[in-house]
């Protein structure tokens, strides 16, 4: 029951909330609440922009290393807050042991952090081919790369 002690009416108005349908338009989106977590840790950003986390490193922009962040075990994912915002979210409890986005290396430095230098050729081109699947990747690309090794 509500104040004015009627199962279903508006404290304001006194009319019926399925009456009030024509207000949907008008009204606004509600606050998203934070995700659900079990687990909670606060880390310090390294020089390599990681952080460790459940035996994982997990990378962060730029921008925050030496500052401490907050790491959030939810379900599923790995949510990394700074300052109480959202600053990187990564897949959790993957077999990887290092986990990159490589746009946490991009955009303007700090009066403190110089950006990273960005990627040349040959950077890109591994780049490229690590992202192709090892059973997908053509024979003669291996010995390629065996020539230029040597």
């Amino acid at each position: 029951m509500n104040p004015r002690g009627t199962v279903g009416e508006s404290c304001n108005t006194g009319a019926r909330v399925r009456d009030r349908q024509a207000e949907l338009p008008h009204l606004g989106e509600l606050p998203l609440l934070p995700a659900p977590f079990d687990l909670v840790a606060t880390r310090r950003v390294s020089e390599d922009c990681l952080v460790s986390f459940e035996g994982r490193r997990d990378l962060v922009p730029f921008p925050l290393v030496g500052q401490s962040v907050e790491v959030h075990g939810c379900a599923g994912r790995v949510e990394i807050q700074a300052d109480a915002a959202l600053v990187a979210v990564h897949a959790r409890h993957t077999k990887e042991l290092l986990v990159i986005d490589p746009a946490h290396y991009e955009g303007k430095g700090t009066a403190h952090i110089m950006p990273p230098l960005p990627l040349g050729r040959m950077g890109k081109r591994l780049a490229e081919i690590a992202a192709i699947a090892p059973e997908q990747r053509p024979l003669d690309l291996y010995e390629a790369l065996a020539g230029v090794a040597r």
